[in-house]
């Protein structure tokens, strides 16, 4: 796969595939995320031409983006999308070039005297790491002791580590607040089942629970699904609790995310409940929904700006890399979409 062939896969001009991978100011930031995330997924390396009489090395001018999702899982692509344009947009305007490479986070097992960080990239010329997603706590502490480092959608408990994301806390109390509103007293709260630790799944839990205190609502473990890092169960048996839940008075599931929300609606539909009719459902991201779906009740999350926010954390990292560690919050918006109403009487 080439330049070329990119270009006829995005309906792009063979320049414009060029001017992304040099940075050219007059591109669109979009444009530069789609023809890195392709060229991440089939596996295209671009590499600037040396110049022969340069006689010193360049500086660090490359940052690198590691995207970890899971190989079974379908990719993100609205969301690593917005926040690949944010960092293109940001690095550019830094004269910075970007290096985009997909992997499953289980996979991901750097050690302490890995010289290599990934197969194929080069550590030469790179300024540091931005990680999208979760990955093992180990292999990033290993990573921020070789290159400065930022974490994207996750954070750690023991790791000193600067870590961009959504604040949690604020989203889960506007939603469930939301349910308030509309009449809901019985609530369960779903995750799916992970290959490596999400903490951001326990944040959102935690923010669950506080937001059932604050309105006076009963808190039932068995109404919680998937929280607990040990006994976590797979998707079908998710759904099947889940429909368990809603048969025993459940009327308002607050689902971790929109990418588990969207297919637990599909699974209802398909049983003969409907949503929101028979049950609200929420999320969480703002994802676009799937053909078929209607828009979800969710935390629309500003990734651009996460991603604009990451390059700047990066650079401070850069500049004072004895600093405290910091984690930015961006706030998201409550978008009331068409899986939520009054619980049935």
């Amino acid at each position: 796969m080439n330049q070329k062939e990119i270009a006829e896969r995005l309906g792009l001009s063979r320049t414009t595939v060029s001017r992304c991978f040099t940075n050219h100011p007059k591109i669109n930031p979009e444009t530069r995320a789609r023809v890195f995330e392709l060229a991440a997924e089939i596996g295209y390396a671009y590499s600037p031409p040396r110049n022969l009489t340069q006689k010193r090395p360049r500086a660090a001018d490359s940052v690198a983006v590691v995207a970890g999702i899971p190989s079974n899982a379908d990719r993100r692509v609205g969301t690593a999308r917005e926040i690949l344009a944010g960092i293109s947009e940001r690095l550019a305007a830094e004269k910075l070039t970007l290096n985009v490479n997909y992997v499953d986070p289980a996979d991901f097992n750097l050690t302490p005297r890995a010289r290599r960080i990934l197969p194929g990239l080069r550590n030469a010329n790179l300024l540091g790491f931005i990680l999208l997603y979760p990955f093992r706590e180990e292999s990033v502490r290993n990573l921020i002791s070789k290159f400065p480092t930022i974490c994207v959608l996750n954070d750690f408990e023991e790791v000193d580590v600067d870590c961009v994301g959504v604040n949690q806390t604020l989203g889960i109390v506007r939603m469930v607040h939301h349910l308030v509103e509309l009449g809901h007293r019985e609530l369960g709260y779903l995750s799916w089942k992970y290959t490596v630790p999400t903490p951001w799944v326990e944040r959102r839990f935690g923010a669950f629970v506080e937001s059932l205190y604050r309105f006076h609502l009963p808190f039932h473990g068995d109404r919680v699904i998937n929280v607990h890092r040990e006994g976590q169960i797979e998707v079908p048996e998710v759904l099947q609790r889940a429909k368990k839940m809603i048969s025993e008075g459940v009327t308002g599931i607050v689902c971790a995310a929109d990418h588990q929300a969207y297919p637990l609606i599909k699974a209802l539909r398909e049983d003969g409940i409907r949503v929101p009719e028979d049950v609200s459902i929420t999320g969480f991201d703002g994802e676009v929904p799937t053909e078929g779906l209607p828009q979800m009740t969710t935390i629309r999350t500003p990734f651009r700006d996460i991603g604009v926010s990451s390059v700047v954390s990066l650079l401070r990292r850069v500049t004072h890399p004895s600093a405290p560690r910091r984690h930015i919050m961006v706030a998201g918006r409550l978008i009331a979409g068409e899986t939520t109403a009054p619980p049935r009487k």
